[in-house]
């Protein structure tokens, strides 16, 4: 029997945990535990990762996974569905999307569903427990045994999916329903159509976002194979049997099926474009009900993407955290035309994609600019590139780069300009198969004119002051004004490594220099990044775990997001000796969203770049420690094994680029910081070629002695080009540290 016949005959019986590597070094799937972070991490016990169990494909378009009967979020600790909705995202701080979605239950619906689970909530009909030993996830694949005893198990493609549901012989009938009044944000309309087995329509949502306006429309298309006995529609005027369309914020429909239906295999689609497209996109993904090819197909798929990161050594548990992780961070941006190749454009038209072209939404923009869109450059160059071409398109249709694009719609969640710093990584990397010099425009309108908008929103709000003062003063109408003023200059800086990169070096030169108004904030008594006032005073009283003036973080965490001039921050805070003082107190314990003290936050983005500044300050092996530390603090193969929210799969970027010794530390810059990788022998596939990471006597050691490139020595920092053109990096590691201080990694100031 082969590999893969064996993966499949263990998957189907649920045994992965017991597969080891020898058996199944093809099956990386079977290393991956889609339920951790389900659970709030040890680190923050009020906070979670959010991570979801559903099924989905790599970058897919459909995420069905169940939704949560008493709470926003697929909580672990409160095993109660109310329904299987097919498009989620994955470890946001904020819930979004759950459109339609449908639900089985025992008997019939003799009150209206929205009406039985308000009122009754976890105890209606419309809600059922389970437990958590009746659950099965892999990637691509899902199912639960309800309390009631059907049993839903889901498989995704990438625009839609199929379940085989598998109801009781207790000579009841069941009941399939879709309620659109329910989703997890805000339900503003809706309409269904319903007829011969099919439901299909679309529901009008938003306004999910920490506080966003965002507004879009989902497209559902709902079949089932089997006949149904009876099916309606129910509205606030009802239930409309024989009815074949109903339209309102609070409506849904129905199906039937009698005592001797054993199975029923439904098929959907989504789509932003239409329900047409939607069923189109079922139809061609999914052309039969074969449910066991649909999972072998999804798990296929996964596999040959988890692929792109080979890792050998380390315990089981070791690699599950590892290929969790980098699943995770393969789930977007995802997927936004439909088969045919329309979209819907960030002008409301309906367009359609270049041949050979793929367009994205999704963009986590504040999250992934620090380390996923890196690690999606390197692995996935032609997918980054068309993902870089859908923001130079949500541009040119909604005027200016978007800040957190989700459907057609920008959220503009959180604060700065992270698109710029997404397109110069992505350039820098090597994925540079899109409109660069439409990029370039786009980028340098946005931070040229402050009357640039996506959509509703500013690209950079108060940008004049900006312009006027070198930062934003503190004002009640902006949430973090030192923060936004770090991020808009990350933001300069990437500008100009991309303008230098295409030979316009007057501009390179003005971008640079914005970017180092970093100093203005920087108050040289407290040695500290401290807000400052309208008159430019520094805010009072001050203390550097306070969080005002800052984003989800405080003056302690902020100080070092300079990270495209670190050696000028630590001259700021007094030299090297200084900083390692200083580094070493912060990195003494960790803070929390609710304990914010001044200490490591790595679950926020701000942070994650922080272990590798002893890189800077001489001391790189306080950097393997640190790293090493917090991977096995915080990062593990548990139900808690990921700390934070995850946002789409940023945090979980930071732990695959840790593991495997390279951190791209400065946005819009192709190279690496070094530390200890995790694992003895890492294959990269970099497009069509791979690359060797080797480090032999890992995990046990976390000392890096020496480091080669194809033989030749490299000292703390490797260049992107250096790895493009040679094919192994080694690593020879110790028990004990290496105390030289090495070379000191790039730093980029005005000269």
């Amino acid at each position: 029997m082969n590999r893969q016949l064996l993966a499949l005959l263990f998957s189907s019986i649920g045994m992965f945990a017991t597969v080891t590597q020898a058996q199944l070094v093809d099956d990386f799937a079977s290393e991956v535990n889609p339920m951790i972070g389900t659970k709030p991490s040890p680190a923050n016990p009020e906070d979670h990762a959010n991570t979801l169990p559903g099924a989905s494909r790599p970058f897919g378009m459909l995420y069905w996974s169940p939704d949560s009967g008493t709470d926003v979020f697929y909580r672990y600790e409160n095993p109660i569905v109310r329904g299987f909705s097919p498009m989620h995202i994955s470890g946001a701080g904020c819930p979004q999307l759950g459109d339609a979605p449908m639900m089985i239950v025992k008997g019939r619906l003799d009150v209206l569903p929205f009406v039985r689970s308000s009122v009754f909530g976890a105890q209606g009909l419309v809600t059922s427990a389970y437990r958590h030993e009746d659950e099965v996830t892999e990637p691509g694949y899902y199912s639960v045994e309800l309390d009631s005893g059907i049993r839903i198990e889901l498989a995704a493609a990438e625009r839609s999916g199929l379940a085989q549901i598998r109801l009781p012989a207790d000579g009841d009938v069941h009941t399939l329903f879709i309620d659109l009044s329910h989703n997890l944000t805000t339900v503003y309309d809706a309409e269904l159509n319903l007829g011969r087995g099919y439901m299909a329509g679309s529901v009008s949502s938003g306004g999910g976002g920490c506080g966003s306006n965002e507004h879009h429309r989902t497209y559902f298309s709902y079949q089932v194979e089997e006949k149904p006995d009876s099916e309606g529609i129910f509205s606030e005027a009802g239930f409309g049997v024989g009815a074949s369309s109903v339209k309102g914020p609070r409506t849904g429909a129905y199906m039937v099926f009698g005592s001797g239906t054993r199975t029923v295999h439904l098929k959907v689609g989504v789509s932003y474009v239409s329900s047409a497209n939607a069923a189109q996109n079922a139809a061609s993904e999914i052309p039969g009900w074969d449910f066991d090819r649909v999972r072998q197909d999804a798990r296929a798929d996964w596999n040959e993407h988890l692929n792109h990161v080979e890792v050998k050594g380390g315990s089981l548990h070791d690699r599950r955290a590892f290929y969790t992780e980098l699943y995770h961070a393969m789930m977007f941006p995802s997927v936004f035309n439909d088969v045919n190749g329309e979209y819907i454009g960030f002008d409301d038209k309906v367009h359609q994609v270049q041949p050979g072209r793929t367009q994205y939404s999704l963009f986590s923009g504040w999250d992934i600019y620090r380390s996923e869109v890196q690690l999606l450059a390197m692995l996935f160059p032609k997918r980054a590139s068309d993902m870089a071409q859908s923001l130079v398109l949500d541009a040119e249709q909604g005027g200016g780069l978007p800040i957190w694009p989700l459907a057609n719609d920008d959220q503009a969640a959180m604060g700065g300009d992270p698109s710029d710093a997404i397109l110069a990584s992505f350039y820098s990397l090597g994925a540079r198969d899109f409109n660069v010099q439409a990029a370039y425009a786009a980028m340098l309108r946005g931070a040229d004119d402050p009357t640039t908008r996506s959509r509703g929103y500013l690209e950079r709000p108060r940008l004049k002051e900006l312009l006027r003062l070198g930062y934003l003063p503190d004002s009640k109408s902006m949430w973090g004004s030192a923060s936004v003023t770090l991020e808009d200059q990350t933001a300069d800086f990437a500008i100009a490594q991309l303008a230098s990169a295409l030979g316009d070096n007057a501009t390179a030169e003005r971008m640079l220099a914005r970017a180092a108004n970093w100093k203005k904030l920087f108050d040289p008594e407290t040695k500290h990044i401290r807000p400052r006032m309208q008159d430019g005073s520094f805010m009072q009283p001050f203390s550097p775990s306070s969080d005002k003036g800052f984003m989800e973080g405080n003056s302690a965490q902020y100080t070092w997001m300079v990270p495209f001039d670190l050696k000028g921050v630590i001259d700021a805070v007094g030299g090297p000796e200084a900083a390692n003082s200083r580094l070493d107190k912060y990195f003494s314990a960790y803070a929390t969203y609710k304990n914010l003290t001044a200490n490591l936050y790595i679950e926020n983005e701000p942070c994650f770049g922080n272990p590798w500044i002893y890189n800077w300050t001489g001391r790189p092996w306080r950097a393997q420690e640190v790293v090493r530390k917090t991977l096995r603090d915080l990062f593990f193969d548990g139900l808690d094994g990921l700390p934070g929210n995850d946002d789409l799969g940023a945090t979980s970027s930071w732990a695959v680029f840790a593991q495997l010794g390279i951190f791209p530390e400065i946005p819009g810059v192709g190279g690496f910081a070094l530390n200890s990788p995790a694992f003895e022998s890492v294959t990269l596939r970099l497009g069509d070629r791979k690359f060797e990471i080797l480090a032999p006597g890992a995990p046990q050691r976390i000392y890096v002695e020496s480091v080669t490139l194809d033989g030749k020595p490299v000292s703390n920092w490797i260049w992107w080009n250096q790895m493009a053109k040679m094919s192994r990096l080694e690593f020879k590691l110790s028990s004990m540290p290496n105390k030289a201080a090495g070379e000191q990694p790039p730093s980029y100031s005005p000269k």
